[in-house]
């Protein structure tokens, strides 16, 4: 299963919920940081244990001449990190400034995209992806289009609803019909979550909460005992959705076979 996670441009916590989402995944999982901006979830997550060597740059330098997308997946566990913390869970840092994910061609996307598209089958790991804000027509668009769900993340807000809807008509011009977009609305605001994806014309994949002190554990490296985490909002949330996105993947798998 490839997952995708992205927003508009009203920053609505994309990285946070799907660092959330990937400790709590119940099966083994590839974590893959495609922000074309900079990526926020090694410094977050693993804070500030991880080195520039590794990830995304260290990946597509390997396998630039490699053609075949099982040998690119196969490559992607050699530039990922283990998180200590999570053994069934493996991160692809991604770049650390904006001139880094510029530096990545319309190619180079390509070949990632049939990569982590190949890795549920190749590696036997699922694979979720934070793209960060939809603001360009550049990017990890190959992705996006290779995911079998694509997220977005929203806030019940006027302004990140109207964020979205710019994402939405992006994403529509590209995959060319919204059917494997989701909404997943995050905490707390006028409106409610099935207000927000009936407003955007999109199904409501769930809800996150509000949930500050866990989210500054995932976005800013915050020491938090372990016990604290798993009783935390955020963390029960996410572990409740991520079971539910994985059983309905392998409904999903298990009626298409």
């Amino acid at each position: 299963m490839l997952t995708v996670l992205t927003s508009g441009k009203a920053a609505p916590g994309v990285t946070t919920t799907a660092c959330a989402l990937a400790t709590t995944w119940p099966r083994a999982l590839l974590l893959a940081d495609c922000d074309l901006a900079g990526g926020d979830v090694a410094p977050g997550l693993m804070a500030g244990r991880v080195g520039a060597e590794t990830g995304l740059l260290s990946w597509s330098a390997a396998v630039r001449h490699e053609t075949g997308p099982a040998a690119a997946a196969s490559a992607l566990l050699s530039h990922a990190v283990q998180i200590p913390e999570h053994p069934m869970l493996g991160l692809l840092p991604g770049f650390g400034t904006a001139a880094q994910g510029a530096s990545f061609t319309a190619a180079t996307w390509e070949r990632l995209s049939t990569a982590l598209a190949a890795a549920p089958r190749s590696l036997g790991r699922d694979v979720l992806v934070d793209t960060g804000r939809l603001v360009g027509d550049r990017g990890c668009w190959p992705v996006v289009r290779a995911a079998d769900l694509v997220l977005l993340v929203v806030r019940p807000s006027v302004r990140s609803v109207h964020a979205a809807h710019d994402a939405l008509r992006r994403l529509r011009t590209e995959l060319g019909d919204l059917g494997t977009v989701s909404a997943l609305v995050v905490g707390a605001g006028p409106y409610s979550a099935d207000e927000v994806a009936g407003t955007l014309g999109i199904p409501l994949a769930g809800r996150m909460p509000a949930d500050g002190v866990s989210a500054s554990v995932f976005s800013d490296g915050v020491a938090a005992s372990g016990r604290g985490m798993r009783r935390s909002p955020l963390v029960r949330s996410a572990g409740e959705m991520a079971r539910r996105l994985a059983a309905a993947d392998r409904s999903r798998t298990s009626v298409s076979a």
